[in-house]
């Protein structure tokens, strides 16, 4: 059934609802033609039978035919398998019978008539003429009985086998299949497919009496010419369709193609079959057209036969599925082995005009016969228990009811009754003996006891053998339960359950639908030739009510007051849905309060409500549902932001490693000075700079900034505030204030709102020891001077406020005359306001005081010995900001110091 096509507007909506309500109802009308067709079935079987075996019907006067009518086409009723007393008195096979009893026989509907009153043990007057001759004569004979020669009994057997066995299999099975599943367009192939081989055998109908002799004919005739129609469908449709894309499309046009003659070859065979028993001058010019096209339909007939074992061939060797390849190849085989050998033989027999119980032996054509029984053997072995088609569940339950719940316990009362009466029967026989009676007593009551354990173990090996899904369902729930804690992914979890349920119970379709977002949509589906394009919003009647009750819903479109119709804010788009998903119960997955999806089920197979246990085990399986999502989704997050984090951290070390290279690499040597820097970023990067520049004229420009913020943002700001002051340094050559105010705007306008930049530059001539500085809200540097015992401290504070803040800002320069023993110290707030774990700032004094101590070091072992001072203040605090430090010494000229960082 297609729901693909539902539209959620206006009266599509209402009109995609009743159509599911009315798929949704058992189909009556379906059952009613299938009980109708079922009872002419079996009623033709029965009266076939009746023909067959009179004497099982009590008709103990019944006799043999002595031939039978059979025509070449172009002349009138011919006689075929004579008896032997017809041969002896002339008759032969091929001879035209003109009357019988001095009636004459126009159709075979008169021979038939004489032979329904005829008995055993009449004499019989048939007048013939054979090929060749003008006159007519007449041969008697006494009527024999049915079993009167070998041959004959060899002929009883065989109509056993074609009356009763295979024509029974095929057509219970066929009627079996399409009762459980009427709406299934496969099982009424089937049906048709297998009542093709139940009328293999003669009718004889003619002796049925006027119009059900005539009805009869239809129906064996024309379901024998329609079994290469019935071959050529089903090769392309059981049990799985053919590929109809790519090269295999050319299939379906061919046998739609060849459908067209085979139907019109139908039709013409009907009505030549009905003149035959009518009036058989009435199709003679029929007939002398089938003589004329007898080629054509015999190639139309094996074509028939090639289409259906080919396409069985190719849906092998594209099928991916082991078990649809099991299927088809256990197909494949039973029909070729069953069907075969008596297609070669009637193509023989074709060939050479004869019919193939005279052309060959009784010792050939009885096994053909015969292997037709594994026709209805194979398929009932692939459908029930390879599963081809889904009636595994209502056939336990028939068997179940049958075996467990009745047939076995009537069974065992009948035999308990029987032991019952033998005992009684024996004890008390005046020839028993005491200890014979006491043996018999004794073995009668264990043979009880013995039945009741056997019925029950059948019952048990039957649902175990066959049905273990079913036998097993609420062990596969439970044990599902448990399996779903296991999976942490998404998917495999979906597919778990959703396939479990789907086998376990027989459920047919299962969606699970997500949150994802805002509206509930199908994550996975089972069973539907797409994934519905269905979504529910959060705040809708359908998921609001699963939020509520937090208890499976069920759906019925038939009831009137069901909740899909109760509900105030129920919209026939929202009805029209569950339609599509062709929901009956609809199962929360939820976790405290909140609801991560649900799950919609179709009806079960057999068309039975779920059960109270069915939804003690569905809310149970839901529940951990609900946990293993909320921990997949737990899980994926995790592994999300794991992911990112590792992302993020190749990128920051690939920026750390670029940001490193923006510090000065090399520091020229300077003749009386000895300098270095050292940043250390508190995260992979930072937003501290410094750097040296080599200026004209011998200069040595020196920088140290801190920009606001922390991480990539900040990196970049300090990229572009280098970017900018080595691009205006050479610009502006002495006029440190103007240099300044061009660094500002050139930041100001590359970075963003809120972000700045404290900053000091100063430029240092080597030769007047002259340091020319602006200031740009910067944590003031330090000039450390020795004097005397103690140290003279200078602070560099003129210039302006912080630079990207603001588009124009003011600013001045100072200056400061350096000589022989000062250091220079810059440095960021990161190292001043270094804290210990008692959150404890570690402050100027602190540092002033570690500066002193490192009285004869050089610039380097300063800087180290500095940052270290700071870490043991922190005793292991983290670190809360980037330090940055660079350090300054004026020495003598002749003084060598490595210049580092």
């Amino acid at each position: 059934m297609e729901l693909s096509g539902l539209t959620p507007t206006g009266g599509s909506e209402r009109l995609a609802i009743s159509q599911q309500m009315a798929s949704r109802r058992r189909p009556t009308a379906l059952y009613v033609v299938l009980s109708l067709l079922a009872a002419l079935t079996f009623a033709y079987e029965v009266r076939l039978c009746y023909q067959q075996f009179p004497s099982w019907f009590g008709n103990h006067t019944a006799p043999q035919r002595p031939f039978f009518l059979d025509t070449d086409g172009t002349s009138p009723l011919q006689v075929s398998f004579v008896v032997s007393p017809l041969r002896q008195a002339g008759v032969k096979n091929g001879d035209t019978l003109v009357s019988i009893d001095g009636r004459p026989i126009r159709g075979a509907a008169d021979f038939g008539e004489v032979m329904a009153a005829a008995r055993e043990g009449d004499v019989l007057r048939a007048t013939v003429r054979s090929k060749g001759e003008a006159t007519d004569r007449t041969a008697s004979i006494k009527l024999p009985n049915r079993m009167s020669s070998h041959a004959d009994a060899v002929w009883w057997a065989l109509a056993i086998l074609n009356v009763i066995i295979v024509p029974m299999l095929c057509l219970s099975l066929g009627f079996w299949v399409a009762f459980v599943r009427p709406r299934d367009p496969l099982a009424w192939m089937l049906l048709g497919f297998l009542t093709n081989f139940a009328v293999f055998f003669n009718a004889d109908a003619e002796q049925w009496g006027p119009v059900i002799r005539d009805l009869a004919t239809i129906y064996r005739m024309g379901v024998e010419a329609a079994l290469p129609i019935s071959l050529m469908l089903f090769g392309l449709y059981f049990p799985q369709p053919f590929p109809r894309t790519g090269r295999w499309r050319w299939w379906y046009r061919a046998a739609w193609v060849m459908l067209v003659p085979l139907l019109i070859n139908l039709i013409l065979v009907l009505i030549d079959q009905v003149g035959t028993m009518e009036n058989r001058a009435f199709v003679m010019g029929l007939d002398r057209f089938f003589v004329a096209i007898e080629q054509l339909q015999l190639g139309l007939g094996l074509a028939g036969y090639v289409m259906f074992f080919a396409a069985l061939v190719v849906k092998r060797w594209v099928e991916k599925r082991p078990d649809a390849r099991r299927r088809l190849s256990l197909v494949l085989w039973g029909t070729g082995l069953g069907l075969s050998p008596l297609l070669i033989l009637d193509v023989v027999s074709d060939l050479k005009d004869q019919a193939l119980e005279v052309l060959f032996p009784w010792w050939v054509f009885v096994p053909a016969y015969m292997l037709l029984v594994l026709i209805p053997v194979t398929f009932a072995y692939v459908i029930v228990v390879q599963r081809a088609m889904d009636v595994r569940l209502v056939l336990r339950q028939g068997l179940r009811y049958a075996l467990a719940r009745r047939g076995v316990l009537v069974l065992q009362i009948l035999l308990s009754a029987t032991l019952f009466i033998l005992v009684a029967v024996l004890v008390t026989s005046h020839s028993t003996r005491p200890v014979t009676t006491v043996a018999i007593l004794g073995a009668g009551l264990w043979a009880i006891f013995l039945l009741h354990g056997l019925s029950q173990r059948l019952g048990t090996w039957v649902d175990r053998r066959f049905f273990r899904e079913s036998y097993d369902a609420e062990q596969i729930l439970s044990e599902l339960g448990e399996q779903v804690r296991t999976i942490v992914e998404t998917q495999p979890l979906l597919e778990t359950v959703a396939g479990r349920i789907a086998e376990s119970l027989h459920v047919p379709r299962v969606a699970v639908l997500l949150n994802s977002g805002a509206p509930y949509r199908p994550a996975y589906a089972v069973g539907y030739d797409s994934v519905p394009a269905v979504d529910f919003p959060a705040n809708g009647p359908t998921v609001e009510r699963l939020k509520k009750e937090r208890e499976p819903a069920r759906v019925y479109f038939q009831d009137p007051n069901s909740w899909i119709y109760r509900e105030p804010d129920m919209t026939e788009e929202e009805r029209a849905k569950l339609a599509e998903l062709e929901s009956e119960l609809l199962l929360p997955l939820a976790v405290k309060d909140r609801l991560i999806g649900f799950m919609s089920l179709a009806p079960k197979l057999s068309e039975q409500p779920y059960t109270g246990s069915d939804l003690r085990l569905l809310k149970s399986v839901a529940a951990q549902t609900g946990l293993a999502l909320e921990v997949a989704r737990l899980t994926t997050a995790i592994g999300e932001e794991i992911a990112q984090r590792e992302r993020v951290n190749r990128e920051l070390e690939i920026a750390r490693e670029v940001q490193e290279r923006l510090f000065p690499q090399e520091l020229p040597p300077i003749p009386g000075l000895d300098y270095t820097g050292r940043c250390r970023p508190a995260r992979e990067v930072g937003g501290d700079y410094y750097d040296f520049l080599e200026l004209p004229e011998g200069k040595l420009g020196i920088a140290i900034g801190d920009v606001s913020g922390k991480g990539i943002g900040a990196a970049l700001m300090m990229a572009a505030l280098e970017a900018s002051l080595r691009g205006q340094a050479s610009l502006t050559g002495g006029d440190l204030a103007e240099l300044m105010n061009r660094v500002n705007r050139l930041v100001y306008e590359a970075s963003s709102v809120n972000r700045y930049a404290t900053f000091f530059y100063a430029q240092l001539d080597p030769k007047s020891l002259r340091l020319t500085y602006v200031n740009a809200g910067h944590n003031p540097p330090m000039i450390l001077r020795p004097q005397g015992a103690g140290w003279e401290i200078a602070r560099l504070e003129t210039g302006g406020p912080v630079v990207g803040l603001l588009r124009n800002a003011p600013y001045q320069q100072g200056s400061f005359t350096l000589r022989h023993g000062d250091v220079l110290v810059c440095f960021t707030d990161g190292v001043s306001e270094a804290m210990n774990p008692i959150d404890e700032e570690w402050g100027e004094e602190r540092l002033i005081a570690a500066v002193r101590g490192c009285e004869g070091m050089n610039a380097a072992a300063m800087v180290t010995e500095i940052i270290d001072a700071a870490d043991r203040f922190a005793s292991g605090a983290p670190q809360h900001d980037d330090m940055t430090l660079v350090v300054l010494r004026v020495i003598e000229r002749d003084e060598t110091q490595p210049c580092g960082h």
